[in-house]
């Protein structure tokens, strides 16, 4: 599907996201793009003013994004990594002020090295845990892992229709073995409704 032949009532991101989907749904995983309460919640977990470095995963469309840079201040960094051609090129027109890196977070280490930024406070995840396989699920979060802070937190998206499949089911028992400590929010407000987990405090191979 082209953009064209999307409504032209949606927002310009909203457009974008869908067209993306509908072409490369193996890459976007989703039936459309986070919505203000979800990206409000996942913003309200930012300390802004603290020099910290966030790093979102899968922005998309950029609703999570635009409610991070509404937080951060000048002192804090925001990098997005975003897998999608047309995605990552659309927020690089869209957003001058965001650092855009397209590439798969699977490589997020040298992704994040090769930015500048090797470590992060907070990363924010909305990639499509659902259709990624056990393995590549497994290696995506030792990248994670590895690229967060000992304090760090992981904020995931995840959507209720696919919380208790069993590829999802994994991930969240990952979590558990993988953070000191997993908490949820849950924002019946998005579309569809989603559960934000937020992890704290990622813990080394040794201690698993």
């Amino acid at each position: 599907m082209s953009i064209q032949r999307i409504p032209a009532y949606l927002n310009r991101d909203t457009r974008r996201f869908l067209a993306a989907a509908v072409r490369s749904p193996g890459e976007i995983g989703a039936i459309a793009p986070s919505g203000r309460h979800l990206a409000a919640c996942a913003a309200s977990l930012i300390s802004p003013g603290q020099g910290h470095t966030v790093i979102e995963l899968g922005p998309g469309g950029g609703a999570i994004t635009d409610a991070l840079h509404e937080r951060l201040t000048t002192v804090d960094t925001l990098l997005a990594v975003e897998r999608n051609p047309a995605m990552a090129a659309h927020l690089s027109t869209t957003r001058s002020w965001l650092k855009v890196i397209a590439g798969d977070a699977a490589d997020l280490p040298s992704l994040a090295a090769r930015a500048g930024h090797p470590r992060a406070d907070l990363i924010i995840s909305a990639l499509p845990w659902s259709i990624i396989p056990d393995a590549d699920q497994r290696n995506l979060l030792t990248a994670i892992i590895n690229v967060l802070n000992p304090g760090g937190v992981l904020a995931t998206v995840l959507t209720m229709p696919v919380l208790y499949l069993p590829i999802v089911r994994q991930l969240r028992r990952r979590l558990g073995e993988s953070f000191t400590s997993v908490t949820h929010r849950t924002v019946w407000r998005n579309l569809p409704p989603a559960r934000l987990y937020i992890s704290r405090g990622p813990l080394s191979p040794g201690a698993r």
